[in-house]
């Protein structure tokens, strides 16, 4: 082996290398071995064949294969021995082949060097908000409109999309390990789409007493996997029929939610709402803190990592300009490579800060992000989890995001901020500036850019509408016995009742 030449520009190395005959001769001969030791021959014992046998055999359909093993062996040593640090793989492509040998070309990115400054001295604003009574009773507001207060209508005649009814619900279909069940007082709403196969809509027309069969057909994924994939024969009682009525802001509301009575509901909420806006504080501080990093440096980053990311970033965009049905432009293109940049660099940063001060993701971390993201497609969790838990390339997609809080937090607590008082109007402002490619109002000026941090699935309004949607569901929910619940499990798809709102949170793209 022997290195002809080396070239650089920047980050990206060029070597010519020779690879003698010899020496693929030595893989090549190493290969026959192995083969060898497997072949069956009539006339030789097992593992007892002659090398020279097995290479008239075997020796020209392993010719390539050693030639390319013998170029990686190659390749590999030089990145040991020079003690190179590269992004991604090398590329190799063979030049010539002569009596000297292969002459192959090797190409390769380095990873960049670069000094970590005193980040202690970056100067950042806590924004705080005070609270109001008026603007935490928003919260307690939004709950009682969006709950149900059930009552039974003696005068309806038939069920109807939207009721809750009360039925007995029986399993008429033998199924291996199940028991003919019957569920009394099973409460369900008419409507809802989260019941396997939509069964209620063979509810829909049925007046009080008349008892109702149909077929439930249980997805092949259903929990229960006795009944996974299997079409069950079920009658249904119809016994009572429920409308919905609106809560009063009173104490009997305030128990619904949990509270004794409607000022702890007050101080809950009002709670909530402190915390709901020191959250977008916090998160507003942490986007700028990522900000002034990416500002502080300038170094070169590998290209191939710079494409890999501007592909993620392009199709970000894309997704939004088709939303808002605008033009990708090639202006807009051009700034998707730049911000594509700053992240990769960012990373590096980031990835230096965790290695200098042993920031490590933890397995449990990692457990708890995919929980989280699956979490967000009621009905397929299992899935979800399945597919970042048991596939390497697609949980590392999920350390950086984690490794960067985790960095971010650090970072936070060696800066002590400057605090300034702003009203929640101002706050929120802050935080849902315009997306700055495609603005959704022509009249209002540009604001100042801001993008969307890659693998950033939550935001504050979203977290903090699930929690409020989870406060909801017992306002709406009466208590029930334990097995009525076993039951529920059984004939629900397990999505979530009603899903929280989908509100488009915009964050930096180039943090």
């Amino acid at each position: 082996m022997k290195v002809l030449s080396r070239t650089s520009d920047g980050l990206k190395r060029c070597y010519n290398v020779l690879v003698t005959l010899e020496e693929v001769e030595q893989v090549k001969t190493g290969k026959l071995q192995e083969i060898a030791k497997k072949v069956k021959m009539d006339g030789f014992r097992p593992g007892k064949v002659p090398l020279d046998v097995v290479r008239r055999l075997y020796g020209e359909s392993v010719t390539a294969e050693s030639k390319q093993t013998a170029i990686d062996n190659t390749a590999r040593k030089i990145l040991s021995d020079e003690k190179l640090s590269i992004s991604f793989n090398y590329v190799t492509d063979i030049v010539k082949e002569d009596k000297k040998g292969i002459e192959f070309e090797m190409k390769f990115e380095l990873i960049p060097s670069f000094d970590l400054y005193d980040f202690s001295k970056i100067k950042l604003v806590k924004h705080t908000a005070e609270v109001s009574d008026e603007e935490s009773m928003k919260i307690l507001e939004n709950i009682r409109q969006s709950a149900k207060n059930w009552k039974e209508d003696t005068k309806a005649k038939k069920v109807t999309k939207g009721q809750k009814i009360e039925i007995d619900l029986k399993m008429l279909s033998k199924v291996k390990k199940h028991k003919n069940e019957k569920i009394e007082n099973l409460e369900i709403v008419v409507g809802d789409e989260t019941l396997v196969d939509d069964f209620w809509k063979h509810l829909v027309g049925a007046k009080i007493n008349d008892e109702v069969e149909f077929d439930i057909n249980y997805p092949g994924n259903f929990s229960d996997h006795v009944l996974a994939g299997k079409k069950i024969h079920y009658s249904a009682l119809i016994k009572k029929i429920f409308k919905a009525e609106e809560f009063k802001m009173d104490d009997e509301f305030a128990k619904t939610v949990g509270y004794e009575d409607l000022g702890k509901a007050k101080t809950w909420a009002k709670s909530r709402a402190v915390a709901r806006y020191e959250y977008i504080s916090k998160d507003i501080m942490k986007r700028d803190l990522l900000d002034k990093i990416t500002e502080m440096y300038d170094f070169d980053v590998p290209s191939n990592m710079v494409d890999a990311e501007e592909r993620e970033v392009v199709k970000q965009i894309k997704l939004e300009a088709e939303r808002l049905k605008k033009e990708f432009t090639p202006e807009i293109e051009k700034e998707c490579h730049e911000i594509a940049i700053k992240r990769v660099r960012l990373g590096f940063v980031v990835a230096e800060i965790a290695k200098r001060e042993k920031i490590r993701v933890s397995r449990n971390e990692v457990v708890q992000a995919i929980r989280n993201i699956a979490a967000m497609y009621p009905g397929q969790e299992k899935s979800i989890f399945d597919m970042y838990y048991n596939h390497p390339e697609a949980a590392s997609a999920i350390i950086g995001p984690v490794l960067e809080s985790k960095v971010v937090d650090y970072l936070l607590d060696k800066i002590s901020p400057k605090e300034e008082k702003c009203s929640i109007e101002e706050l929120t402002a802050i935080d849902e500036e315009p997306f700055d490619f495609f603005k959704e109002d022509a009249d209002k000026k540009p604001a100042k850019k801001t993008t969307v941090k890659k693998n950033e699935k939550s935001s504050v309004k979203k977290s903090d509408a699930v929690k409020e949607k989870s406060v909801e569901e017992k306002a709406t929910s009466k208590k029930k016995a334990t097995t009525k619940k076993t039951v529920e499990k059984r004939v629900e798809s397990g999505k979530s009742e009603e899903e929280a709102p989908k509100k488009r949170t915009r964050k930096k793209l180039n943090s």
